[in-house]
C-alpha cells in the first residue's frame, strides 16, 4: 500500500495552547516543530510546522480551528476590543455588537465559509454603518445563502431574504 502524501502547514497560535496542540497532534499523528523567533519584540505566541499526512495535518488545522470558536466584531464606541475570536462563541457563528444591538450571523457551512465571511466582514461594515438594519442589510447583500443573520430583534433573515 502506498504511503499517504506528508504534507506541512504553519499554524500560529497563543503559548497557552501548547499542551493542548501536542495531545491534538499525538492524537493525529502529526509531528510538531516549533518555529525560533527572532527580534527582540516581546513573545506572545508561538509558530508551529505541522508535518504529517495531508488527511491528519488537515484534521488537526480544522481541530485548532474549532478550538479558537467564533467570531466577535464590536461595533461600539469605545469598544476595548473591535475584532476578536473566542471559544465563548461557537464555532461557524459570527456575533456583531452594533451600536444599537446585536446582530448574529450563523454560518452554515462553516468548514467552507467561516474564514472567507469573518475576513471580509471588517471591510464591509466599514463602509455600511454600525446599526443593526446597515449590519443585516450589508452581511445579507454580501453572503445571501450561505449565511442566518439574526437581528437583536429576533427576526431571522436567511439569505437576502429581509
Amino acid at each position: 500500500m502506498p504511503e499517504p502524501a506528508r504534507t506541512q502547514a504553519l499554524v500560529v497560535l497563543d503559548p497557552v495552547e501548547l499542551p493542548a496542540v501536542h495531545e491534538l497532534a499525538a492524537a493525529h499523528g502529526v509531528e510538531l516543530q516549533q518555529v525560533p523567533r527572532r527580534g527582540i519584540e516581546p513573545v506572545t505566541t508561538v509558530t508551529l510546522v505541522l508535518m504529517g499526512a495531508a488527511t491528519a495535518v488537515g484534521a488537526l488545522q480544522h481541530a485548532l480551528e474549532q478550538r479558537r470558536g467564533g467570531q466577535v466584531i464590536d461595533l461600539r464606541p469605545g469598544a476595548p476590543r473591535a475584532i476578536y475570536r473566542t471559544p465563548d462563541v461557537v464555532y461557524g457563528t459570527v456575533v456583531l455588537l452594533a451600536a444599537d444591538g446585536t446582530v448574529t450571523v450563523e454560518v452554515k457551512e462553516p468548514d467552507g465559509m467561516f474564514g472567507k465571511v469573518i475576513s471580509a466582514l471588517p471591510n464591509l461594515l466599514s463602509a455600511g454603518g454600525n446599526g443593526t438594519e446597515q449590519v443585516t442589510a450589508t452581511v445579507t447583500a454580501r453572503f445571501g445563502a450561505d449565511v442566518e443573520v439574526r437581528p437583536a430583534a429576533g427576526r431571522a433573515t436567511q439569505g437576502g431574504d429581509a
